[in-house]
Parts: C-alpha cells; sequence; structure tokens
C-alpha cells in the first residue's frame, strides 16, 4: 500500500500509517481517489464501487476494505 501511494501521489512511507487520513492528512481529493481506485484494481484485480470509496476515510478503512475483498473472492472461488 505504501507503494502505491509514493508511486502515484508521492506520499512519504513514513506518512502513510493505518491512522492518516486519506483527505486530511495525505491530501487526497476525489481525482486522486480514482487514481487509487484504479490502481488498486490493477493491483489486485479487485473493482471499488463508488459507495466503497466514498466510505473509506483512513489507510486503516482501505486495508480493511481490501483485504475483506480479497478474503470474499478467495472465498467464492474455492
Amino acid at each position: 500500500m505504501r507503494r502505491v501511494f509514493g508511486q502515484e501521489f508521492e506520499i512519504a512511507a513514513d506518512d502513510v500509517t493505518p491512522e492518516a487520513r486519506l483527505v486530511d492528512d495525505l491530501d487526497l481529493d476525489s481525482v486522486d481517489a480514482v487514481t487509487l481506485a484504479l490502481r488498486l484494481e490493477e493491483e489486485t484485480g479487485l473493482e471499488l464501487t463508488e459507495a466503497e470509496l466514498k466510505s473509506l476515510d483512513t489507510v486503516a478503512s482501505l486495508v480493511t476494505l481490501v483485504r475483506r475483498r480479497l478474503e470474499g473472492r478467495t472465498g467464492l472461488a474455492s
């Protein structure tokens, strides 16, 4: 995750902490959210919905969503 934030938004890895707020601390805006969603789709194969993106407020919430979605996808493939 830190690599994505660094490559896409030039955010230092030390700033990407679980409690970092996407808008207030990392200065991401709606265009950045779309970029992040596209990059996550490339990295994980997950397509995040607009509602999911709007529900995210911290790095931890993003990580939790991705983990949950990946676990759900794995569960369906079994």
